[in-house]
């Protein structure tokens, strides 16, 4: 990464590496989602670490509710680094936490998470305006840390089938409110209505409009964890949008905010 992608990301919040995983390196991280994809056709409920897709309500909510899922049809996996180590093995070969993650913010960063998220055609599900530090893990740290994720996409992501959408320079504002129901925690009962945490259209910053970020096969968008980002439904008849992210725990970031973003408004 040079020096104008570092500003970048400083100064909007995310950036495109471009290329970032070609050749086999594309083709093992595309052969390690096979494998997860394996550890998810017998499922027929979604679990904590692995979200299956529902038409209408969505994967997630689906989830919380206790409701029908398509079965083996993935939404969302986490921890995918555990579940197949070759992800861990992938990111690190590539050097992203010595490298673009280092680069950005002065220190490697140590990975803390790695996610599968596939949005499946037709059925493929919204994801809403969301920034990621909202739901750092107890403990986290949030005072003397941030995140930064590099997201790759597996196939071309774009508008149609849901890539990814910014606000830029969001992440300069502090946290924003969000509404919506936590994850219930293993035996509580399903909701009778869920409703994915998001920050409300109310609760968005005016000045400036989203930002979409297809990419090619290959290609990666890294951004901090204090950014607000979404994705819309998939769609496309026969477009599946496939991508992992690998999460970076950094030095706090010195254009990080802690105050409230609604307290600055």
């Amino acid at each position: 990464m040079v020096d104008s992608d570092s500003r970048a990301l400083r100064e909007n919040g995310f950036v495109r590496l471009p290329a970032l995983a070609t050749g086999d390196t594309l083709a093992r991280l595309r052969s390690a989602v096979g494998r997860l994809e394996e550890l998810a056709r017998d499922r027929t409920a979604s679990t904590g670490d692995f979200v299956l897709e529902a038409p209408g309500i969505g994967g997630w909510a689906a989830w919380q509710q206790g409701a029908g899922a398509l079965p083996g049809v993935l939404r969302s996996a986490e921890r995918i680094h555990v579940h197949v180590p070759e992800f861990d093995a992938v990111q690190g070969a590539l050097g992203l936490a010595e490298g673009p993650v280092a680069r950005a913010v002065g220190a490697p960063g140590t990975l803390v998470n790695a996610f599968l998220w596939a949005k499946p055609p037709v059925v493929g599900s919204a994801k809403p305006w969301h920034q990621d530090m909202a739901f750092a893990p107890p403990g986290f740290g949030t005072e003397e840390h941030g995140i930064v994720t590099i997201w790759v996409a597996l196939e071309p992501a774009t508008p149609r089938n849901g890539c990814l959408e910014f606000i830029p320079g969001s992440h300069l504002l502090g946290l924003f409110p969000h509404t919506g129901d936590r994850e219930r925690l293993p035996g509580e009962p399903p909701l009778e209505r869920a409703v994915e945490p998001h920050v409300a259209d109310e609760d968005l910053p005016r000045a400036v409009a989203p930002v979409a970020m297809p990419l090619e096969a290959g290609s990666a968008v890294m951004f901090d964890g204090m950014v607000l980002h979404r994705s819309t439904p998939n769609t496309t008849a026969a477009e599946p949008r496939t991508a992992v992210s690998f999460v970076y725990k950094v030095p706090l970031p010195s254009w990080t905010r802690r105050e409230p973003a609604a307290a600055r408004r």
